[in-house]
């Protein structure tokens, strides 16, 4: 059903761009992963583009959302991967890295958006009562009847999004600083220029 061979495969080395960051570090980090990632779908991304932009966004969100395994990074991690490392876990499943979590999901989605010329933003949000340190991110498209949410970790519907109690809504060359969390993070399987 879906064309995955068109999906391009991770190129070059992993790149530790923080080896003790936080919650800003971790933004930056996805908005870096941004700037390389459509390589990536370049020729899939296509094969996903419905007659509307809603139906192109429920497209990349049910291919997501059922194709691809979420998983938790490992303790003391945070891996954003390109979408060709997101998907090459997805089939080789090796322990703790098969699949991705939002991060590597919401990088995936804009890869797929940015190649269908669909303007997007992150969404970083926060759950927890009187809390601004982001713990989610997906992906929102501005539209003139207001957004559409494009969030496959989130058990509820297409078009839909958890309740929040802090949100931080990124265009692609915003930056944002935010809380601490001592991990380390990483991008994999992106080109290094």
């Amino acid at each position: 059903m879906y064309k995955t061979h068109l999906i391009k495969p991770p190129l070059g080395t992993d790149d530790v761009r923080f080896p003790n960051g936080n919650t800003g570090n971790i933004i930056e980090t996805v908005l870096y992963a941004d700037t390389k990632a459509a390589y990536y779908t370049t020729a899939f991304a296509p094969t996903l583009k419905g007659a509307t932009v809603l139906e192109s966004c429920h497209n990349i969100w049910q291919f997501i959302k059922t194709q691809i395994q979420y998983d938790l990074d490992p303790e003391g991690l945070q891996l954003i991967k390109s979408p060709g490392q997101l998907w090459a876990a997805n089939k080789k499943g090796k322990g703790n890295y098969r699949g991705g979590d939002c991060k590597s999901f919401a990088v995936f989605t804009a890869s797929c958006l940015k190649n269908l010329g669909i303007k997007y933003g992150y969404r970083f949000a926060s759950y927890e009562a009187g809390s601004h340190t982001p713990t989610h991110v997906y992906v929102y498209v501005p539209n003139r009847n207001g957004e559409i949410i494009i969030d496959a970790v989130w058990d509820g519907p297409f078009n839909t999004q958890k309740s929040f109690t802090y949100k931080k809504d990124c265009a692609i060359e915003a930056q944002a600083a935010v809380g601490k969390v001592n991990t380390t993070v990483k991008a994999k399987g992106f080109l290094q220029y």
